[in-house]
């Protein structure tokens, strides 16, 4: 199996915990009562969302920002005001919090969408092991579709965090050797 053709099945949703642009998890988010377009300029990325939610820390941040500025809430929420083309001064704590949970939850939904189909595929799946840095989206979606979660971390500490790696690596160890 390749990456296009798990993407085609239904069995890979590219999205992470950093480095998603905002603008390709959702195309419009709240602001000031109404429903605004986002800006399609590379402003934020999902981490800003997750980090000023309190859901990732500055240390967690391991990729670039997209302003090259330091990982922090401050910044990650004058970030996430360029997504509506405002400035900080512009919008309260309230606003980006708006901002960040629709970012959050698109992203949740989305995962949750391709546990679905799978879960509707293959019924006996019940439950979802989640690992890796952004293991609290993959936790909520699979809850979202009332699967048992185990989380990873939970076993095995800050190890987990590498799991994904790991996994990918094993099943490319696993179609060369049986050539498929």
């Amino acid at each position: 199996h390749t990456d296009p053709a798990r993407l085609l099945s239904g069995e890979l949703v590219y999205t992470g915990a950093l480095r998603t642009p905002a603008e390709a998890v959702v195309a419009q988010v709240p602001l000031w009562g109404g429903s605004a377009g986002v800006s399609a300029d590379g402003f934020a990325l999902i981490g800003d969302a997750h980090l000023w939610r309190g859901r990732l820390s500055s240390v967690d941040y391991t990729c670039p920002t997209p302003d090259g500025r330091p990982p922090t809430r401050e910044f990650a929420g004058e970030r996430l005001a360029r997504t509506v083309c405002a400035d900080r001064e512009m919008l309260d704590d309230a606003a980006l919090d708006a901002i960040a949970g629709a970012l959050a939850d698109a992203q949740v939904r989305t995962v949750a969408a391709a546990l679905r189909r799978i879960v509707e595929r293959w019924p006996v799946i019940t439950t979802a092991v989640v690992a890796g840095l952004g293991d609290f989206i993959a936790d909520e979606a699979a809850s979202t579709v009332r699967l048992h979660t185990v989380r990873l971390a939970d076993r095995l500490g800050a190890s987990a965090r590498t799991a994904p790696a790991a996994a990918v690596a094993w099943l490319l160890w696993y179609s060369l050797e049986t050539g498929g």
